[in-house]
């Protein structure tokens, strides 16, 4: 007993000290920690099961799904490959949303991995085609303006 009472935190001799043998202790304990391991597995699988990108990177939210698949599985709870992708799917931004389809619809689901690396090409062509498109505006308001002062050279 003396061993079990020395190896514990102080606040959780409380719940072995009425325990008449080790054996009593040792189960006193087994439930608690098993009663914190269920709340610990339900907390992780709500947020798992909720998580959304909304504004974050792909890198950020597939890190995001990847640690509370880790936490989950220090806690003996395996969520598989082809689940992680679902919820990848599932809880992707709008801007997404044709890849969640084009994705959806293979014949073959890929592994969350390469899910992943083509979440990160879709994004960066995203941002490639944003700043296209933001220089093309300014180029053509450019054009506007130097049309429309040639037109008031003209006129005057």
């Amino acid at each position: 007993m003396y061993c079990l009472a020395t190896c514990v935190h102080d606040h959780m001799l409380g719940y072995i000290r009425e325990a008449k043998t080790p054996k009593e202790a040792w189960e006193n304990l087994k439930k608690i920690f098993a009663a914190n391991t269920t709340a610990r597995k339900l907390q992780l699988r709500q947020e798992l099961n909720n998580i959304q990108q909304r504004d974050m990177s792909i890198t950020s939210y597939t890190l995001k799904i990847k640690e509370l698949c880790d936490s989950l599985g220090s806690i003996s709870v395996n969520v598989d490959d082809d689940e992680m992708v679902q919820i990848c799917l599932s809880g992707l931004a709008p801007r997404f949303g044709a890849m969640r389809i084009t994705v959806l619809t293979k014949e073959n689901t890929p592994c969350f991995f390469d899910l992943e690396s083509m979440l990160l090409v879709e994004e960066n062509l995203k941002k490639i085609f944003a700043a296209n498109t933001t220089t093309r505006k300014l180029q053509l308001r450019q054009e506007l303006n130097n049309i429309q002062e040639r037109d008031m050279s003209i006129t005057s």
